[in-house]
């Protein structure tokens, strides 16, 4: 027959198991949303990015025309 304090003690053995599995657990999923973030941060960079160029190549097709036409008369 088991005691009180020997119950409690298993408990707290059988729950500290379990900690030091979702430790395990946490650090895996902290590792991954940081993967994430860097992948967000890089991707807003790239929209910032391709934002500029899409305006560059607004810009550049409407100066262009001008010359074109100047060049290549009717």
């Amino acid at each position: 027959m088991s005691t009180p304090a020997q119950d409690t003690r298993d408990k707290v053995i059988r729950l500290e198991t379990e900690m030091a599995a979702m430790r395990n657990d946490v650090s895996k999923m902290a590792a991954k949303v940081d993967e994430l973030h860097e992948l967000l941060t890089q991707a807003r960079g790239a929209r910032w990015m391709l934002m500029i160029l899409i305006a560059l190549g607004g810009f550049v097709a409407a100066k262009i025309t001008p010359i074109i036409t100047y060049f290549f008369p009717r």
